[in-house]
Formats: C-alpha cells, sequence, structure tokens
C-alpha cells in the first residue's frame, strides 16, 4: 500500500470538472440522483433527525389528490387533462432518470479512462458504456436511496417517544441516529465502489458488491478522509451559491429603480426575469462543475485503492 495523494486526484479532478466543458451536461444530470459519499446521508438524517420523515412529500402530495377526487372537486372534463399531465411528467421523469444515470456511469469511465491513458476519452464511447451499465447502476442508486430511506425511517421511530411522550430517552434517540448514521455511511461508500467496480472492472452485481464491501473493509478510514474532505468543500460550494445569488440580483435591483423612475412595472418584471436566468445559470454551473470534481475524486481513488491500495493519511501521520 502507498500513502494517498489526495492533491493528486483533487488536482486531476479539477481538471476534469473545470477545464472539459463537455462533462458539464453529464455532471449536471448526474447530480440529480445525489452526491456521491456523506453528503445525502448525513442530509438525511440531520432533516429526519429534526422531524422531517422520509417519503413526507410524497405522503402529501397523495393525500392532496386524494381530498380533491373524493370530494368531488375535479370536473369529469379535467380527467383527461389530468391523464395526459400525468403521462408527460411521468415521461419527463423516466427521460431524466435515464440521463442521470447514464451520466453517472459515463464519468465514472471517462474518469477511468483519463487516469489509464493520461488523455480525455471520446464521451461518445463513455456514454454508450453508461447505456451499457445502466440497469446495474440504477439498481444500485435505488438500492442505497431504499437503505438510507430505512436509516432516516429509524431514526424518526426513535424520535417519536421523545418528541411525543415524556418517557422518551433522549440517550436512546442520540444512539439510534449515531448507528443509523454510521450505517448511511457504510452505505454511501459501498454505492460509490460498487458502481466502480461496476463500470471499470465490468462485475456483475453480486460480484460488485461484494468487491466493494472487501474494498470498505480494508480503506474504512481512507475513505472517511475522502469523504469528510469533499464534505467540507460543499461549504465553500455553499458560499460560491451565496454570492452568485447576491450577484444575480443585481440586474433585479437597477431596474427597481429604473421602475420607480418610469413608473413602469414592466422593467421591473423584466429585471426579475434576467435575475432568475443569471442565478439559474450560476446554480447549474455550480452544480455541474462540483457533481463532476465528485465523481472524479470518488473514482480516481477508487482505482488506487484497487489496483495499489491506500494508506491512511492519519495512520501516515501518527508514525
Amino acid at each position: 500500500m502507498k500513502t494517498p495523494l489526495y492533491r493528486q486526484a483533487f488536482s486531476h479532478s479539477w481538471h476534469l470538472a473545470w477545464k472539459q466543458h463537455s462533462l458539464w451536461p453529464l455532471g449536471l444530470f448526474a447530480a440529480m440522483l445525489g452526491q456521491m459519499g456523506l453528503v445525502d446521508v448525513l442530509t438525511q438524517s440531520w432533516f429526519t433527525a429534526r422531524g422531517y420523515h422520509p417519503g413526507e412529500g410524497w405522503r402529501l402530495l397523495f393525500s392532496l389528490f386524494n381530498e380533491g377526487f373524493s370530494a368531488g372537486m375535479v370536473p369529469a372534463s379535467m380527467f383527461g387533462w389530468l391523464a395526459f399531465l400525468f403521462t408527460l411528467f411521468l415521461g419527463l421523469g423516466m427521460f431524466f432518470l435515464f440521463v442521470s444515470v447514464v451520466s453517472q456511469g459515463a464519468l465514472v469511465d471517462v474518469t477511468a479512462r483519463s487516469v489509464k491513458r493520461k488523455k480525455l476519452h471520446d464521451i461518445d464511447k463513455s456514454w454508450h458504456v453508461g447505456v451499457d451499465h445502466f440497469w446495474k447502476v440504477l439498481l444500485v442508486n435505488v438500492l442505497k436511496k431504499v437503505m438510507l430511506m430505512l436509516v432516516g425511517l429509524s431514526v424518526a421511530a426513535a424520535a417519536v417517544p421523545l418528541l411525543f411522550f415524556s418517557g422518551g430517552s433522549s440517550a436512546f434517540f442520540l444512539l439510534v441516529f449515531i448507528v443509523a448514521s454510521l450505517v448511511g455511511i457504510v452505505v454511501s461508500f459501498l454505492a460509490v465502489y460498487t458502481v466502480g467496480y461496476i463500470v471499470i472492472e465490468e462485475y456483475s452485481l453480486l460480484e460488485a458488491i461484494v468487491a466493494a464491501w472487501h474494498l470498505f473493509v480494508e480503506h474504512w478510514l481512507v475513505s472517511i478522509e475522502v469523504g469528510f474532505s469533499l464534505f467540507l468543500l460543499n461549504f465553500v460550494v455553499m458560499f460560491l451559491i451565496v454570492v452568485g445569488l447576491f450577484v444575480s440580483l443585481i440586474p433585479a435591483f437597477f431596474s427597481y429603480f429604473f421602475a420607480l423612475l418610469f413608473s413602469s412595472g414592466t422593467v421591473f418584471a423584466f429585471g426579475i426575469v434576467i435575475s432568475a436566468t443569471v442565478f439559474l445559470l450560476v446554480l447549474f454551473l455550480i452544480a455541474s462543475v462540483f457533481s463532476v470534481f465528485v465523481v472524479s475524486t470518488w473514482t480516481y481513488l477508487f482505482m488506487q485503492m484497487h489496483k495499489t491500495g491506500l494508506k491512511s493519511h492519519i495512520l501516515h501521520w501518527l508514525r
């Protein structure tokens, strides 16, 4: 094993994320699946601890539709439009799901080939690799979401006695929260390595899961180091988003004064549209670049773990 050179991994990933503009659409779609690493599980555990239950949004949406139909609030003439809208949104959802999963696999393949050949691989070929592994990568993401939902439900169940009954134990809730978070973190790491084995090494799903477990057991401390480093970078990303928000408000700010000067609401509305458009472009750009960076970093280090093995920086410093 060798000491991990995170600087090399970050440098290589940043080169792909910032200089290879053709990867940005892949990064944007891959971001829809959630971020690889710690962010998904820590975010869900936090919101669950604050009282949000996994799947609550879907239950609320279903109850609204159920109340609308049962109360006869929807005219019969609207059923055709509702069926059309349902089909349209279902089709769009399936399309975005397909593109997102394929994009994730394509980014893993692009990074792996760039590491092996020291140059950017043909994006079209990597796209086809993502298509070939669509079902297995999709199943990995579904299993990850299901496991994280179970983790969230366990935290929510532990929080019920504490929130609604006087006999609830905060120590028990804290224990469940810590254990559930650790389980979710392990699941997130396993998902990263499983996708790597599927796309890069052409393993079957079961073989990839078993190999990912062995790789995690051997590199659990390295995994935490990488995950924590990328987690800290999320604060930099949030800061950039806030800066982008304030910059995007400049057109709305100036249009407000021109609207007062010319007594025209149209001018202000035009400024709002420009500001919203600028903010969305900035948001999409940041999400795309950071998504490419995260996927590339994990893929780069996965290849090093699988090929030569990596020692923890913490253990290296202690020695």
